[in-house]
């Protein structure tokens, strides 16, 4: 069989899409856990790199990006204890979870996060158990689980003095 040189380069080029389709198969396969929004996934409070332009904590406590420093109202806490909490925001995971029972009924902490890049801010409540503390994503309608130490570093004890 002889081909010529154009007709042996689809050749080439089907090849390499059929094993490019090949692996991409067998990766799925091998490690099916990896698509985002699967429950006991890690991942980021506001998503990976995410950038927060501006916070509204409990409807009252304000804070805003005045670029790389921050700025809270009522002024509640040092620069140091703010620096650390949004740190924390950007920093912290948790793992997907399916919604829980009866949770309607807990107290919790509405959190609004404007983030750059996105129209619409994040809504988010958080729940405080005895051993976790789990964030839902009014906007995403999920459901995080995280542990119940983080707490503190998200919602400093300012905070929730107010």
């Amino acid at each position: 069989m002889k081909l010529s040189r154009p007709a042996w380069n689809n050749v080439i080029i089907f090849s390499v899409m059929a094993m490019i389709l090949l692996i991409n198969v067998a990766n799925d396969k091998l490690f099916p856990g990896t698509e985002s929004g699967k429950t006991g996934q890690e991942q980021y409070i506001l998503g990976d790199k995410s950038v927060i332009l501006a916070m509204t904590v409990a409807e009252n406590i304000n804070i805003k990006r005045l670029g790389t420093a921050w700025q809270v109202s009522p002024e509640l806490m040092s620069e140091h204890v703010l620096e650390q909490m949004m740190l924390a925001w950007q920093q912290s995971t948790g793992y997907l979870q399916d919604a829980p029972e009866n949770i309607s009924i807990a107290p919790s902490i509405q959190v609004r996060v404007s983030l750059a890049g996105q129209a619409l801010e994040q809504q988010l409540k958080l729940y405080q158990q005895n051993d976790q503390l789990l964030i839902h994503n009014q906007t995403t309608d999920t459901w995080m689980s995280l542990p119940h130490l983080i707490y503190p570093q998200l919602i400093p004890t300012e905070i929730m003095g107010s």
